[in-house]
């Protein structure tokens, strides 16, 4: 074995993706807009023996990328990153159509598909629901989208991928910040967050912010308070504890769906159904979280648990009714690494365990004119899900590195007065990661996934002769098999990364609805394929005091059916065929700084299977300026600078649209819209 010096020697520059957690640059000189992705040879340390490299990067927003920015949405906060596809509901923080790879794209109005994580551990409920209303993004230290390999070891019983909040933030201080945003449709925002010693040798951190506006169309206020708080310390034989308090209430109104004549011509009005049922939604969630972690040069050791109760409201139109529910939902994790040097060559040995087990109750209730009327159904819910992995890491060659697991993964969604039963999958996965320079990495991947059905997948709602009732159906695990293979690098000013994959599916879970929005409910598709590239490039240039720096991302997906007896081969509604954000940024010798950006959805979206439904792409610019010094920042901010009407997204997908023009599906995008924004670093 070599000595710890050699070892540290030629592990600076790898990126450690295979824990999911990613070292900070080593002292990088750049501005919060550049920080976008850490490539693979920018970390100070790794946990691995010598060529024993991870098999995929993870990308990774960091906090103070949003300076001098407003992030109104969701979807502006993840648009940056390549992989993850965010189309826009009713704008603000309300949730959006979020989905990696395909999945979770047909969700709504709670969504699937993918995990929501705070520290690595699930904020949403424990069958795999959650409502990402319930986040807000500027309250972490950085966001991780976990896609492909990293998807499989992080993300546990889901087909798409993970979105990690990591910790709380004390933004490019350590000391702490303080934000105010103001813009049109009276939007607000106040945000602060700090860090500190406690005693001496206690660590706090907290964070909070507030958020409202009243929308750009009727019946859309929204208003929600975030905070999140936590303390860590050192324990024995080295070790370090945490714990930490999240909680957020958020209440919004729905203004709905409209036809795409009314969604083009009057996008700011609402149905007569909706001035009717005054469709809202009011949710709390508070969590608390421990942690233990332990790290040697030869082994280390992660424990991590949560319990969290959330409670949400939500009245929707009058055939969908009234749901009240509250849960309890208690999940962990626990990752025991070793590490030792082999006749093959350095190894990692790592063994995961994870798991999510709930008990929910949801009344649901008849909507009489906005309010809840008649309970219908009552249903006790116990969810549990759980997932065991051992993966092997082995340096093949000083550049080449492979990787094997096997998971096995349990999922029972039981119901009081009904049969539960537990499913079952075993997950099997192998990669190669080649370092073909110091400053480029090659990987290929494959691997296989499981993702049990939501209980919004197998209770449905609907109105049986103006009557709601509530149904079960009964549905199989969707499973997939994936290849990728990507690249990434860097060459002198520039870096990028990407990424190609193909997945085949079985038992895809497609939530469908009427033309007038009733829904029919989730069903399991023939075999579907899902595949495409995901892509990001940056290059930056400095001269005379001056700094210019361009960035983009784009994403290129196609799912559909393989041979489906109804639809042949044609797409699955629901998914862009390809979007992408580029911006330009100039920073000038004295803090001033402007910038243009552009983000597009090329292609027909498709809204029903059979293809007779759907809405074009569109591309909006937009532009920002402000001013920067060591503390202070403000900008200006302008979206949608042509002030260019557009469907941003549809409410749910139909089977067949057998009345196109009178489909009350679309959702559309706000018009032109300004930010004015203020920040002091402590």
């Amino acid at each position: 074995m070599q000595p710890p010096r050699r070892v540290a020697a030629r592990l600076a520059g790898i990126l450690l993706a295979a824990s999911g957690v990613l070292a900070e640059p080593a002292a990088p000189a750049l501005e919060p807009e550049d920080r976008l992705l850490l490539p693979a040879w920018e970390v100070s340390e790794s946990r691995l023996l010598p060529a024993a490299v991870p098999v995929r990067a993870t990308a990774v927003l960091p906090a103070d990328a949003w300076s001098g920015r407003g992030i109104a949405t969701l979807a502006e906060a993840l648009r940056r990153i390549p992989g993850a596809v965010t189309q826009e509901s009713f704008g603000g923080f309300e949730p959006p159509r979020l989905s990696i790879r395909g999945s979770g794209v047909q969700s709504a109005p709670s969504s699937r598909g993918i995990a929501l994580l705070l520290d690595r551990l699930p904020l949403g409920l424990a069958d795999g629901s959650f409502n990402s209303a319930l986040l807000d993004p500027l309250l972490g230290g950085g966001l991780q989208v976990h896609r492909g390999i990293d998807a499989w070891r992080e993300a546990g019983a889901v087909l798409g991928g993970a979105i990690d909040v990591r910790g709380t933030s004390a933004g490019t201080n350590d000391r702490g910040f303080l934000r105010a945003d103001a813009g049109g449709f009276g939007a607000r925002r106040i945000g602060a967050a700090g860090s500190g010693q406690i005693g001496s040798s206690l660590l706090g951190q907290a964070a909070a912010a507030w958020a409202r506006q009243d929308g750009f169309r009727a019946h859309s206020r929204q208003e929600r308070l975030t905070a999140h708080t936590t303390v860590s310390g050192p324990a024995f034989d080295g070790g370090r504890w945490s714990a930490g308090l999240y909680h957020a209430a958020a209440n919004y109104e729905v203004p709905g769906p409209l036809t795409f004549a009314m969604a083009m011509a009057q996008p700011s009005s609402v149905s007569p159904e909706v001035v009717r049922d005054r469709p809202r939604r009011d949710a709390r969630l508070t969590r608390l979280s421990a942690g233990y972690e332990e790290r040697a040069a030869d082994r280390e050791m992660e424990l991590g648990a949560s319990v969290g109760r959330t409670t949400d409201e939500f009245h929707q139109l009058r055939a969908n009714g009234v749901s009240r529910s509250a849960s309890t939902d208690a999940s962990w994790r626990g990752t025991v690494a070793q590490r030792f040097d082999s006749g093959i060559g350095a190894q990692e040995l790592r063994l995961r365990a994870m798991g999510s087990h709930g008990w929910r109750r949801v009344s649901r209730l008849a909507n009489v004119l906005g309010e809840a009327g008649a309970e219908f159904a009552r249903d006790d819910l116990r969810p549990s899900t759980i997932l065991i992995g051992l993966e092997d890491q082995v340096a093949l060659a000083r550049t080449l590195t492979g990787s094997i697991g096997i998971a096995q993964a349990w999922a029972d969604r039981a119901m009081a007065g009904q049969t539960g039963g537990w499913t079952r999958a075993t997950l099997p996965q192998a990669g190669l990661v080649w370092q073909a320079s110091p400053r480029m990495t090659l990987h290929g991947s494959l691997f296989a996934s499981a993702e049990p059905p939501t209980y919004d997948d197998l209770l449905v709602t609907a109105a049986a002769q103006g009557v709601p009732e509530r149904r079960i159906q009964r549905l199989e695990d969707q499973r997939a098999l994936t290849a990728e293979v990507g690249v990434r690098g860097e060459q002198g000013a520039l870096t990028w990364d990407l990424a190609a994959y193909r997945a085949h599916w079985r038992h895809e879970i497609l939530r469908l609805a009427e033309p007038d929005g009733t829904p029919r409910g989730a069903v399991n598709a023939t075999p579907t394929t899902h595949e495409g590239v995901e892509a990001s490039v940056r290059w930056r240039w400095s001269g005379r005091g001056m700094t210019v720096s361009v960035g983009a991302s784009s994403v290129w997906t196609r799912c559909r059916f393989d041979q489906d007896p109804v639809y042949g081969r044609n797409r699955l509604a629901g998914v862009p065929p390809h979007v992408g954000e580029a911006e330009l940024i100039v920073r000038f010798p004295r803090g001033a700084f402007v910038a243009g950006g552009t983000d597009w959805v090329k292609g027909a979206t498709a809204a029903d299977h059979a293809g007779q439904l759907g809405y074009d792409g569109r591309t909006l610019v937009h532009l920002r300026t402000g001013w920067r010094t060591a503390r202070w920042t403000v900008f200006l901010q302008v979206r949608n600078l042509q002030d260019r009407w557009s469907i941003a997204s549809t409410a749910g997908v139909l089977d067949l649209a057998r009345n196109p023009a009178g489909a009350a599906i679309f959702l559309p995008a706000a018009g032109r819209s300004w930010t004015v924004g203020w920040e002091l670093r402590l």
